[in-house]
């Protein structure tokens, strides 16, 4: 394991105060829960609604600050595949 590892036993601990009737949000209640999906026999892994933007290497290089974009798919632009087009992601 390494220090970033995050595992049930450590998110159990983290909400053991709360009850079966506590809500939970994620990214502050912009992130929708889609499912838990099975990797192995140790991992899982907690997927959003939402989907993960692909960014580009050259975004990469002038933004390293940035680890992941997760796109609105209400206000998206679909191909005839249901495929999401180039969605632009801006920094301020």
């Amino acid at each position: 394991m390494t220090d970033t590892d995050f595992t049930v036993g450590d998110l159990r601990r983290q909400l053991a105060y709360c009850s079966d009737d506590t809500k939970l949000t994620f990214g502050g209640g912009l992130l929708t829960f889609y499912r838990v999906k099975n990797y192995a026999d140790d991992e899982v892994n907690i997927e959003f609604n939402e989907p993960q933007a692909d960014l580009n290497p050259a975004f990469r290089k002038r933004n390293p600050h940035i680890k992941v974009a997760y796109v609105d798919t209400d206000t998206v632009n679909w191909d005839e595949n249901g495929i999401i087009g180039s969605v632009d992601v801006s920094i301020r």
